[in-house]
C-alpha cells in the first residue's frame, strides 16, 4: 500500500491521449469493480464493463473535442484514478444550469490511495479541465448510497439539484 503522508504532492494529473484508451479502459473497469462489483452480480457485471469500458470506444471519444479523460498518477507513474468528463450537449437534468455545463461522468481514485489527498488533485485538475473546456458549470450524478463520495462532493463545493436514474 502506498504511503499516505506525502502522497498527493507526488502524484500528477494528466490530460489523457487516444495513445492511452487502453489503460483508461482497463483502469476504469479495475476501478469500478472495486467501488460497485459485489452491488452488479454476473453476468450484469462483465455485460456493463465491456459496454462501458471499452478501448475503442475511449479512443474515438479521446480523440474528439467533447471529451476529457485526466489521469493521476503515483510518482513512478502507476495510474491511481481517472475522471471521465464530457460537455454536456442536449438534454440534461432539470437541475443543471448553465450556459456550457461540463459533466464529470465517471471519478475514481484507487481505494489503496483514499485518504491521501488524490481525489482533491484530481478535481482540481477537473476544474482546471472544464475551464479550459469552455465551461461555467460542473455538474455530476452519484448513487444514492454511495455515502463517502457524496461527501467528497459536498466538501468540493457540489450540492444535490435533483434526483436521475
Amino acid at each position: 500500500m502506498p504511503a499516505k503522508v506525502h502522497a498527493a504532492s507526488s502524484c500528477t494529473v494528466r490530460r489523457c491521449t487516444p495513445q492511452d484508451a487502453t489503460t483508461v479502459a482497463e483502469l476504469g473497469a479495475r476501478l469500478f469493480i472495486q467501488a460497485y462489483g459485489p452491488t452488479h452480480p454476473e453476468p450484469e457485471l462483465s455485460r456493463y464493463l465491456a459496454r462501458s469500458f471499452d478501448p475503442e470506444r475511449f479512443e474515438r471519444e479521446l480523440a474528439g473535442p467533447l471529451v476529457r479523460v485526466l489521469m493521476v498518477e503515483s510518482a513512478d507513474g502507476t495510474p491511481a484514478g481517472y475522471a471521465h468528463m464530457r460537455a454536456t450537449t442536449g438534454n440534461r437534468p432539470p437541475g443543471v444550469i448553465g450556459t456550457t455545463p461540463i459533466e464529470i461522468v465517471r471519478f475514481y481514485v484507487d481505494a489503496a490511495w483514499h485518504g491521501a489527498g488524490l481525489a482533491q488533485l484530481l478535481m482540481a485538475g477537473c476544474e482546471g479541465e472544464a475551464r479550459a473546456m469552455g465551461g461555467d458549470l460542473i455538474w455530476l450524478s452519484v448513487w444514492q448510497e454511495a455515502l463517502r463520495p457524496q461527501a467528497f462532493y459536498r466538501r468540493a463545493g457540489f450540492a444535490i439539484v435533483g434526483t436521475t436514474t
